[in-house]
């Protein structure tokens, strides 16, 4: 149901110049596909329509709170042309003397988007989920504190699994980690390998496994990632983005590890990060559910589970 290499959602991709509207053009890789001509147009046609409307109407208090909700959304970092599709879509679909109770809009507007968030929890729901993305987004710290709390407070058996044989002292920093929370972990050197220590840990509750961070532009450790998913068919992958980096940066980065079938989104760093609208862009344009926050370096204390409410926060005032 969340295929990178299909269409994006037309919804949030409107307007010509916009990080969202480029991001999805398509390449000679065959990786994102854009909107046909045709949606494109209508959808630009509507958002135009209602743009004069709502100038016919400057001096009315919906246009007043219209723009207030857009200057707000904008400045948490959410994408100017996904936000005017989000109101757009809400003012829309209200009765018309409603536009004019501010009250009423908000808590309309924070239902809808409530609509639109997805969110989810990985391992609730597999055994064996793999973390993969850049260098330096916290990947192994993010496993230690998830390793921790199944295994510590959850009381279920682990098995910590690295495939970062490339930086140095990583597999010693993740055979730290085991030590301290008392689970096994092994190193493998490549899909093979790694398929064998999965086979030998199948009597335990979770196998976590940790990657080498590699940029998108890497081609080697993207197709090593492309090879374990194959020989591994029973991985489920969670992509690790930092809350500190962009819209255009986090659009590519998805885009490039959609070789493989990323299940869900983690993004850390969020104690460093000025604003958190891109997480809510990177979530919109990639169809991919949210999964685990993270707030600091404290293992493991400064890790959450997603969810709706927490998201919309981020996005729009309460």
């Amino acid at each position: 149901d969340y295929d990178l290499t299909k269409p994006v959602d037309v919804d949030i991709s409107k307007a010509s110049g916009s990080g969202i509207a480029s991001a999805g053009s398509t390449d000679a890789g065959g990786g994102w596909i854009a909107p046909s001509i045709k949606d494109e147009i209508k959808d630009l046609r509507e958002l135009k329509e209602f743009c004069v409307s709502m100038m016919a109407q400057s001096r009315t208090r919906a246009a007043q709170i219209y723009m207030e909700l857009e200057d707000e959304f904008v400045r948490r970092g959410v994408d100017k042309t996904l936000a005017q599709k989000i109101l757009m879509d809400a003012f829309k679909s209200i009765p018309r003397e409603k536009t004019m109770d501010s009250g009423y809009l908000k808590v309309y507007m924070r239902n809808k988007m409530l609509e639109k968030i997805d969110v989810t929890d990985p391992l609730s729901r597999n055994r064996i989920v793999a973390f993969i993305g850049p260098p330096g987004v916290g990947k192994t710290t993010t496993i230690a504190k998830l390793a921790a709390i199944y295994s510590l407070k959850k009381k279920k058996s682990i098995a910590l699994l690295t495939m970062d044989t490339y930086r140095i002292a990583a597999a010693e920093q993740i055979r730290v980690y085991g030590k301290i929370i008392g689970v096994p972990v092994e190193v493998a050197r490549n899909a093979v390998e790694l398929s064998s220590f999965i086979a030998l840990h199948r009597d335990k509750d979770l196998i976590l496994i940790d990657t080498a961070g590699r940029t998108r532009k890497n081609g080697s450790h993207i197709r090593e990632l492309s090879e374990m998913a194959r020989i591994c068919p029973d991985i489920r992958f969670n992509l690790v983005l930092s809350s500190q980096a962009r819209d255009r940066w986090l659009y590519e980065t998805v885009k490039g590890f959609s070789v493989v079938p990323v299940d869900s989104l983690t993004f850390t760093k969020l104690d460093e990060a000025d604003v958190y609208g891109p997480i809510l862009n990177t979530m919109m344009l990639s169809r991919k559910p949210l999964a685990y926050l993270t707030t600091g370096q404290r293992v493991p204390e400064d890790i959450e589970l997603a969810t709706k409410e927490r998201l919309l926060h981020f996005c729009m005032p309460n």
